[in-house]
């Protein structure tokens, strides 16, 4: 049986696929995490072929098992406990339902609030759409610190709208070392054969986990975050040419094997990483469809007697924005997601220069879970 992580880190690399598709050359952001856990809120009240659907997502087929409900929670709320105590990181999860017209099942608001602390709302759409939509983007601003603004457009919500599903992730970590601002310069990011743009490089020279993959070729760096309890992993390809393949070809095995032990090894790096700030908005209803999940979305063919007392209900929206920002001091990130000692050996530094495009994630390591997944094309 595979693990949580596992379950996570495929149905990530396979949303991602799909997601890469529509934007073939934007910077993307998005957490799996955040859209894993939507997803299991409607597999709660989903029933035959809709959660066969859910169930199986994805080619690797696999997706059940994350969601097989005792196990992820366990694993879930201990995460979210875990980092939201923890004192140079905040990482939140929240989520919100609100719906139209039918009650939800008593057995469902049960499952609901014992295994997601949601919030549950009955909501006027049919008398106070636009009213309702400002709600929820006022309840998504102020859980993300004001980073996600306008989670829903004005007229996105009318009196058709039947069920809205709303999460939001909050991440904000300091790195283990930061990078110090002085040593910050511009220099050329070269986006493609074309074009390239002046960007401001962070710079440091310190011990980092990093790992040179031969065979597509690219190189692996860990960037740790304080406390030790997730790192960014950046995936650098040899040059801009190379990342269409790199994406095209990552699995869940190479990518585990490439961030092991047996790979990752401590050297003296110079490190040059580009300052960033990342935002994506995507109505999920055509990625997830895209996956194999159609039934949901379409009235007359959902079923989600599991949720409600009456039939007749869809999925009129599950809606994903993600922020991120990347300087000296760490990382900001949001979803609905000093100084330091440097070694003086004679050993020549090994250089990590990410002046071209790239992928990273940000992973909570003793969950092994991916938080946060995405491109950089042009910082």
């Amino acid at each position: 049986m595979i693990s949580i992580s596992e379950a996570i880190t495929k149905f990530c690399l396979d949303f991602f696929e799909v997601l890469s598709k529509h934007f073939p050359s934007d910077n993307i952001i998005c957490s799996p995490l955040s859209i894993s856990a939507a997803l299991g809120m409607v597999l709660l009240g989903a029933r035959g072929n809709s959660a066969t659907q859910i169930e199986t997502v994805g080619k690797n087929k696999s997706f059940v098992l994350f969601l097989h409900i005792c196990s992820t929670m366990a694993d879930h709320s201990h995460m979210q406990c875990h980092l939201s105590s923890s004192r140079n990181i905040l990482f939140y999860l929240a989520y919100s339902l609100k719906k139209k017209r039918d009650l939800f099942s008593d057995q469902y608001l049960s499952s609901i609030k014992k295994l997601y602390q949601a919030e549950l709302e009955i909501a006027d759409f049919q008398n106070a759409a636009e009213e309702t939509r400002e709600q929820i983007n006022l309840w998504v601003e102020t859980f993300t610190n004001g980073k996600i603004k306008d989670l829903f457009a004005p007229g996105t919500l009318s009196a058709d709208t039947m069920l809205v599903l709303v999460n939001a992730v909050y991440f904000k970590g300091q790195w283990a070392v930061e990078f110090k601002k002085e040593n910050s310069k511009e220099r050329p990011f070269q986006i493609n054969e074309t074009t390239s743009k002046t960007v401001q490089m962070m710079y440091h020279m310190g011990e980092y986990k990093i790992a040179t993959i031969e065979e597509h070729p690219c190189q692996v760096l860990e960037l740790p975050y304080k406390n030790g309890d997730l790192s960014m992993y950046i995936l650098l390809p040899k040059d801009y040419t190379g990342l269409t393949q790199l994406e095209k070809e990552l699995t869940f095995e190479k990518l585990t094997t490439w961030i092991s032990p047996g790979h990752l090894k401590e050297d003296e790096v110079e490190v040059y990483l580009p300052r960033f700030k990342i935002e994506t908005s995507a109505k999920l209803n055509q990625y997830l469809e895209a996956l194999g999940i159609t039934d949901v979305f379409h009235q007359g063919v959902s079923d989600l007697s599991g949720m409600t007392k009456t039939g007749g209900l869809f999925v009129s929206h599950v809606v994903h924005k993600a922020y991120i920002e990347v300087n000296e001091e760490g990382t900001e990130a949001t979803a609905a997601t000093g100084g330091g000692v440097t070694t003086t050996s004679a050993r020549i530094p090994v250089k990590f220069v990410a002046d071209h495009p790239f992928l990273f994630f940000i992973r909570h390591q003793k969950t092994k879970c991916i938080l946060f997944y995405g491109r950089v094309s042009s910082p």
